[in-house]
Order: structure tokens, then sequence, then C-alpha cells
């Protein structure tokens, strides 16, 4: 199927390349499914703020039963937080102006949240085997921008029902950060959120 919109084609295809290099930027809080089993009950949750002056960076606020909350700096492509800034005591304000957090410029209003770019791709997800696949689609176009292990118990019979819970996007669409949770019941309950990052071209 020919898309009519030359730009958003040409775009599309960019981001065809680009995203074969970006699959190494998928990031879990967690890159072993043991470690969230291994604490249980707690739940972690994932807040978005916002991308830095250099939009390679971003700041997520976490937060878990067990430690607490965080604002967590990532970069894209890179191999887990780059930055942890625990939130006790402060308010998020005041660890965004902190000397520590402040050279990276997060901004709260840099951003489109939702599954649709600001180009007019729209984000899915769909479940193969035991892993989310991550896409993007335009029409009856399609490309896969990566995958996400699903969590399952010690027996491997019971998996966690997964599902994307927002994205949020540059003004260029060049770049996305993608939350998801992770829910397993019974006896190793798993309830999560995980981030993923991607450089679109």
């Amino acid at each position: 199927m020919k898309i009519q919109n030359s730009r958003f084609c040409k775009c599309l295809q960019v981001i065809a390349v680009a995203a074969c290099l970006a699959c190494a930027g998928l990031l879990a809080v967690s890159a072993n499914p043991a470690d969230v089993l291994a604490q249980d009950t707690d739940k972690i949750t994932m807040e978005f703020i916002g991308f830095g002056a250099n939009p390679d960076f971003y700041a997520i606020v976490q937060g878990s039963k067990l430690s607490g909350k965080s604002l967590v700096i990532y970069k894209v492509g890179g191999q887990g937080p780059t930055l942890v800034y625990p939130l006790r005591g402060v308010t998020l304000a005041q660890a965004l102006s902190s000397k520590e957090v402040a050279p990276y410029g997060i901004q709260s209003d840099n951003y489109a949240a939702g599954m649709k770019a600001p180009a007019g791709y729209q984000l899915g997800g769909m479940v193969i085997g035991e892993n989310l696949q991550l896409t993007l689609s335009a029409g009856e176009q399609q490309m896969t921008l990566g995958y996400a292990a699903i969590f399952s118990d010690p027996t491997r019979k019971k998996t966690a029902q997964v599902r994307i819970k927002s994205a949020y996007w540059t003004a260029d669409s060049k770049r996305v950060v993608i939350i998801l949770n992770q829910k397993l019941d019974g006896d190793w309950p798993v309830d999560t959120d995980m981030v993923a990052a991607f450089t679109l071209g």
C-alpha cells in the first residue's frame, strides 16, 4: 500500500533503518525477570517526566513500595540508569533543579503523549510467544521497533499480562519512550512497570 504523504513515507524508511540499530535501546527496570520475582509483592511504577536539553536523555519517577520514589535519568540506547536521585525529603522540582540533575535540562512540556506519534504513525504491540513485539504502523505498512520479554512464574506455565501504558514522543517523532506494565498473579506475583526507549532516525 502506498502512503500518499511522501514526507511520511520517507520518515518511515529512515525509521526502518534506525530501528534495527535502536533495538539495543530496550531498557527494563530489572533486566532479569528473576530479580523482579525475588521482590515478591513489591509494586514498581514509572511516571514519565520529560526529555532533556539533549533529547537522548529523559527522566522517569520510579516508585517502589520497598525503596520509595526516585528520579531516574536514562539515556536512549544506554544500559541502565544514568543517574538515580532519591526523592526522600525533597520535591520533584527541587530534584530537577539540584546540581546533579539540573545539567540534563529536563523539561516537563517538551513531549507529546499517546500511542500516535506527532508524525502520524501508530505504536502497537503484539504478544508473540514469550515476547511483546513493539511496532510502528502507517496504514497497512508496519515495522518492528523491538521486543520486551514477558515474565513468567518459575514453572513457565503462567505468563504475565503485559500492556503498553503510554508512549512519549519528542516533537519531531525521532525519539520515543514507552512505559509497559506486566502483572502476574498467583504464588509468584509481579506488578511492575518497565521502560523501553528508541531513536527513530
